[in-house]
């Protein structure tokens, strides 16, 4: 399968155009006729099978893999309240939530391990 990069702002741009048809109203379609116009549509609108599918994947990727399924490990952990406070305010300062600062800190660990951090 070919994984193709989704233009989200276009695909925007193109169901919000103002100079876009607007049909009249219709008959509402239900059961099957509704499942078989949504995939037309939504065909019409990703370009491939590919492009919709992954659109369609559930949930967010692996950490570090492009699109591969399942929970990535998690791991836990208790802190003082001032180091917590802390992390927050880095938070703040970066822009970067705990998990991607939490990921940083575990390579900077890892690497004064001299361990190899990105082996799978």
């Amino acid at each position: 399968m070919v994984e193709r990069e989704i233009d989200y702002d276009a695909l925007a741009a193109r169901l919000t155009e103002s100079d876009a048809e607007i049909r009249g109203v219709e008959k509402a379609l239900h059961g099957r006729d509704a499942t078989e116009a949504g995939r037309t549509f939504l065909l019409r609108e990703y370009g491939t099978e590919e492009a919709l599918n992954a659109a369609l994947r559930p949930g967010r990727p692996k950490v570090g893999q492009k699109h591969a399924r399942g929970e990535s490990p998690t791991v836990r952990g208790r802190i003082p309240e001032a180091d917590f406070a802390a992390f927050k305010q880095l938070e703040e300062q970066t822009g970067k939530g705990q998990s991607e600062l939490v990921r940083e800190a575990v390579l900077l660990l890892l690497s004064q391990h001299s361990w190899p951090a990105n082996a799978s």
